[in-house]
């Protein structure tokens, strides 16, 4: 037996991308297809452990995909898309987001949740009991923050201090774009909002007021996409719901465009993180909770 768990442990840490079947059961929605999927199996890449990533970012000028795990790790990718097949995800480098004076985040301080990346910046948004939007240089330096609507400074405002900012892109007439996973605990039940710098942008009914807002990613028509989730306690997994959101005064008008059940699809996982990667593709990637159980998943979808 001992010889064994030798010879298996080699495989068991070895980089590597692999195919991963689809969702079994339905892959096409009346308004999204799904294309493609991977499974990342890293330990390391450069210095920095590869595990629970929570957000997205390309580049389509660099053809370059940032993951941003829930503890401040940052990771590169080379992704070529073709024919809504992933045909390549090359690792290329890592680093770990740093305070103004160089120095690590406690762990009490580097929950990562949301990603953008502007010109030569990235900005994370953070869960706990400072909620923030902070400012990184290419080094991975802190180099400032973005102001936050005031109801959203105060973390009891929120339903709990890992209740935070899970999501944030930069929408053309909104700026900074925001959300916490689940409402304000002022504001009405089965109802979330989208907040920018100024305050709240509009609020929108959920079909469902126990999913959780995960990320958003603008669609660049005045509209984000949100990736929505909850735990599916009684059938040991997740439902997972991808919703249109367009932005307006007031109350937003939400779309339904794809809701997945572990008890109608094999393998729905723990899918935080969303990203826009070619005219109405995108990419959507689950988090492992550093867990030897957990996969990591990286699946390619259109909205039609």
């Amino acid at each position: 037996m001992k010889k064994f768990l030798l010879l298996l442990l080699p495989l068991l840490l070895s980089a590597d991308i692999s195919s991963w079947k689809l969702f079994e059961g339905k892959k096409s929605f009346e308004h999204i297809e799904f294309l493609d999927a991977k499974v990342l199996r890293f330990d390391k890449i450069g210095k920095e452990k590869f595990f629970g990533i929570s957000a997205l970012e390309y580049d389509k000028k660099t053809h370059t995909l940032y993951m941003l795990s829930d503890r401040s790790r940052l990771f590169w990718f080379g992704l070529e898309i073709k024919n809504g097949k992933i045909l390549s995800l090359k690792p290329k480098k890592s680093c770990r987001l740093q305070k103004s004076n160089g120095k690590y985040f406690f762990r009490w301080q580097s929950d990562s949740e949301g990603l953008v990346k502007r010109g030569r910046y990235f900005y994370a948004s953070y869960e706990g009991i400072y909620p923030q939007i902070k400012k990184f240089n290419s080094q991975c330096r802190e180099v400032g923050r973005i102001k936050l609507a005031k109801v959203l400074r105060n973390y009891r405002n929120y339903q709990g201090k890992n209740r935070g900012l899970e999501s944030l892109d930069i929408v053309r007439g909104y700026g900074f774009v925001t959300a916490p996973e689940k409402r304000l605990k002022k504001t009405h039940s089965g109802w979330h909002s989208l907040y920018n710098s100024i305050g709240k942008i509009c609020e929108f009914k959920l079909d469902d007021e126990k999913l959780s807002l995960v990320d958003i990613e603008s669609d660049g028509k005045g509209s984000v996409i949100g990736l929505f989730r909850r735990l599916d306690a009684m059938n040991l997994g997740f439902v997972v719901a991808l919703k249109k959101i367009k932005l307006q005064k007031s109350k937003c008008k939400v779309q339904n465009l794809a809701t997945l059940k572990s008890v109608n699809h094999d393998h729905i996982d723990n899918f935080e993180g969303i990203t826009k990667v070619g005219k109405n593709l995108y990419v959507m990637i689950s988090d492992d909770n550093d867990n030897f159980f957990e996969e990591t998943l990286l699946v390619l979808f259109k909205v039609k």
